[in-house]
């Protein structure tokens, strides 16, 4: 299949129209992975040099695929021996049925959204029906959103400690890492990043709309985040939350977040929880 932008540009809007994918890359610059709820369903390289991609599969079908195109498709490229039965690696020099490549990348996605739980499937029936869009601080649907989490803080722990200490911290023009979800054109959660150091991406203003909560929405904005900040360079996700907010920090925790010393302005601030997460 010829490397060109035409073909690289199709391989990646088919991997993207899935329900609920996302791009992350987590190895590097390259590979280019696809993920569903923070699994990865396909590995995408489109340089010249290593021009492959690497798919989910189960055993029988991964098996099927070798047989059918003998050096061609072989067992998951650098994936521990144990995991190769679960994966291929098609060399797209020599393979040249783009509808037959769509359909392998249609059941690597369903050979990971397969093994989920009940619960998660639920979660992404939900997903599905949103949309994501990548913007800044400036943004006005952001904007809105931050004021409603303002004002829901305000009523949490608005009464227990002085929140104005808090402010000069969530300034939204120095953030310019966003993304807003929407349901039928609706902005109904958001969250956002920016720059705490080198390695440190500094996750913010994190919300959702009551409504729309316990669908997992808090737990993808992460997950989303997560991906663009490792995209941009960075090796750490750290945050800063409040010991009242306890729904917060246990999403924090069951992502994989830890606690940590409170940092820089929070150091001296005991209402405050830091958490970090290597990413």
């Amino acid at each position: 299949m010829e490397n060109n932008t035409k073909i690289i540009q199709a391989i990646e809007e088919y991997c993207l129209k899935h329900p609920s994918t996302y791009e992350a890359r987590p190895f590097g610059e390259y590979p280019i992975c696809y993920k569903v709820m923070g699994k990865i369903f396909a590995q995408f390289n489109p340089t010249e040099r290593f021009y492959k991609i690497t798919l989910k599969c189960v055993p029988d079908k991964s098996s099927l695929y070798r047989q059918l195109y003998p050096g061609i498709v072989v067992r998951g490229y650098h994936c521990p021996p144990v995991q190769q039965p679960y994966w291929n690696t098609i060399n797209l020099n020599d393979f040249f049925d783009l509808d037959m490549l769509f359909q392998m990348i249609d059941e690597a996605y369903d050979a990971v959204i397969n093994k989920f739980s009940k619960k998660a499937r639920t979660e992404l029936l939900n997903l599905s029906e949103l949309e994501f869009k990548d913007t800044a601080g400036e943004d006005q649907d952001f904007a809105m959103l931050c004021n409603r989490l303002d004002s829901a803080l305000d009523e949490i722990v608005g009464g227990k400690f002085q929140r104005s200490q808090y402010e000069q911290y969530n300034q939204r023009d120095c953030i310019h890492d966003v993304i807003v979800a929407y349901r039928k054109g609706k902005p109904i959660g958001c969250g956002s990043f920016k720059m705490y150091d080198e390695d440190h991406a500094e996750l913010k203003r994190i919300y959702v709309e009551p409504a729309y909560r316990n669908m997992g929405l808090g737990a993808e904005v992460v997950r989303r985040l997560e991906a663009k900040a490792k995209i941009n360079g960075y090796r750490w996700c750290i945050l800063e939350t409040g010991k009242p907010l306890e729904a917060a920090c246990y999403m924090y925790k069951k992502a994989g977040y830890k606690i940590m010393p409170n940092y820089g302005q929070y150091a001296d601030m005991p209402d405050s929880i830091c958490m970090e997460r290597k990413i």
